[in-house]
């Protein structure tokens, strides 16, 4: 009797360890891809090590928080890309068309993305890739 439950709690412990929790998704791409962040936070790093987390709210507002500083600014979609014009990244540049929108598709940084799961991959222009965990919703309040 007690041989028969050991074989089964051996076979039933087996079963959950060779079971993967869940099967993951493939990776979208473009405007699907967006439609997984839109409307959600994303956390993770600058390129250059600062933490970071952005809320993309569905009316085309990106606010932002960099190592607890906040910033804001709009999302477009380019085609495939999303790109971001936070006005706090204009502070430092000197802008001789200031009263002139033409140059704004130079201001804007874009991105190509990848969704996983939760994990939102934005490539930048010179093909560098930085990796991102989505958060639903508003989930720093920013």
């Amino acid at each position: 009797m007690i041989s028969r439950s050991l074989l089964l709690a051996a076979t039933v412990m087996t079963a959950i360890v060779a079971t993967p929790v869940f099967a993951q998704s493939p990776a979208v791409t473009g405007l699907e891809a967006w439609k997984a962040v839109v409307g959600n936070t994303i956390v993770g790093k600058t390129p250059t090590g600062e933490a970071s987390v952005e809320y993309f709210a569905p009316d085309g507002v990106a606010k932002n928080k960099i190592d607890g500083k906040p910033g804001e600014g709009e999302w477009t979609l380019r085609g495939d890309k999303v790109c971001t014009d936070y006005a706090d990244d204009d502070e430092d540049e000197e802008d001789d068309e200031s009263d002139d929108d033409s140059g704004s598709d130079e201001e804007a940084d874009c991105y190509a993305l990848s969704v996983q799961g939760d994990a939102l991959t934005l490539t930048d222009e010179a093909g560098k890739a930085r990796v991102f965990k989505i958060l639903p919703g508003n989930a720093e309040k920013l």
